[in-house]
Parts: C-alpha cells; sequence; structure tokens
C-alpha cells in the first residue's frame, strides 16, 4: 500500500496513466542508485582487517567497479598486497570524491582522442564558444583535500600508489606519482637518493662512466 502511495506521489502534477501502464508503475522495482543507497561493500585488507565502503565509492576504483558490473562484489573482498591504514586511506578518498566521479568523463580527460574512424554529427557552424576555465578553481574543495591527502611520509607514499595502481584508481595514481615527481624536480642525484633513502650502490669508477656517458643529464 505504501509503494502505491509512493508512486502516486510521484506522478502527482503529471497526466494519468492507462490502466495497465499504473499497474506496471506500480510493480516496477525502483531504480538501482536507490538500490545502492546505504549499501556497503566489505573489503579485507592484507593483514585481515575488515574496511566497509559504500558502492559509490567502490565505483571509483576501475577494478572494484567491474566486479560490481559483473555482480562478484559480495561477500569479503580480498585487497591482496594493501595494509589496512592505506586500504582505509583509499576508502577515504574514494568516499570523497564519489559525488563528483564521472567514470565517462575520467575516460574523456585521460583519453581525449577517441580511436578512429570517428563519426561526427552534422552540425550548423564548426565554430564553438570559447569558454574560459580558471584552473585554480575548485569549487568541490577536491583539490584542496587532494593535496592534503598526499602530504604524507615517503614511505606511506609510495603503499599509496601501489595500492592505487592495483585498485586502478587511475585520478590517485596519477596525483600520487606526480607528487613523487614534484619531490625530484630541480634536485641532484645525490639529494634524490637523501630524500627517499636510496643507497648508492655505485663504485666511484661506475658513477664516473655514467655521468661521462650521460653527460648531457648533469649539466646546470
Amino acid at each position: 500500500m505504501a509503494s502505491t502511495t509512493a508512486a502516486a506521489e510521484d506522478r502527482k502534477g503529471k497526466r494519468p496513466l492507462p490502466p495497465e501502464e499504473a499497474d506496471e508503475a506500480a510493480a516496477a522495482p525502483p531504480p538501482a542508485a536507490a538500490e545502492e543507497e546505504g549499501e556497503k561493500l566489505l573489503l579485507v585488507s592484507d593483514d585481515g582487517v575488515e574496511v566497509l565502503a559504500s558502492v559509490a565509492a567502490a565505483r571509483v576504483s576501475k577494478t572494484l567497479r567491474g566486479m560490481i558490473e559483473d555482480e562478484c562484489a559480495t561477500g569479503a573482498i580480498p585487497i591482496a598486497g594493501v595494509h589496512s591504514d592505506v586500504l582505509a586511506l583509499l576508502v577515504e578518498y574514494c568516499e570523497r570524491h564519489a559525488p563528483h566521479y564521472d567514470p565517462e568523463a575520467s575516460d574523456r580527460d585521460r583519453y581525449p582522442f577517441p580511436p578512429f574512424p570517428v563519426e561526427l554529427p552534422p552540425t550548423a557552424s564548426s565554430i564553438k564558444p570559447v569558454t574560459f576555465v580558471d584552473p585554480d578553481a575548485d569549487p568541490h574543495g577536491l583539490k584542496a583535500f587532494d593535496k592534503k591527502f598526499l602530504d604524507v611520509d615517503n614511505s606511506t607514499l609510495f603503499e599509496i600508489i601501489m595500492a592505487a595502481n592495483y585498485l586502478n584508481i587511475e585520478e590517485l595514481l596519477d596525483d600520487a606519482c606526480t607528487a613523487v615527481a614534484d619531490k625530484m624536480r630541480g634536485k641532484k642525484p645525490e639529494e634524490i637518493r637523501d630524500i627517499f633513502e636510496i643507497e648508492n650502490d655505485y663504485t666511484p669508477e661506475q658513477e664516473a662512466e655514467v655521468r661521462r656517458e650521460n653527460a648531457w643529464a648533469f649539466e646546470d
């Protein structure tokens, strides 16, 4: 009875449906989005800790999205090689981005040139108005969130990169790799080794040979 009342409320202000269509509308299941509201996926980290993620957040991961679409994202989902601390961070990232995430738009940004041939619809004119987009604009606060999110120690940053690669969270993977590149930008090899605690296992003779063969890379 309640569902019939709700259906009637949804039709309020609209033309009456024929009897057969009214029966179908009353019997129709709710939209998929309504079914997913409040639904959670159970993720299990490499150290056995369970972490809950909303379906919307899970869809930010291409790996989990594929499992959802294939209807195999049931029960406990093991996330191999990802520690619970890092898995919790990734879920936090996905939950924050989920309300503003559009998979199709994300793919267009990443791969702006589609495979050819491309059939373009006829248009009255090929000249389109140019709209200025402020590169510093952050209407949803995501840029500020991402900057703070990736302001972590090097060990955690590398673990985020590995986990984002495993779960195929492309935007996070790009941003995390950029964060590593920013740490290296303008630094000398010795400084980079100090930053990332990399041991120099070259002998002085081997290092001199590398510098000689790649002199262009060491020019000021």
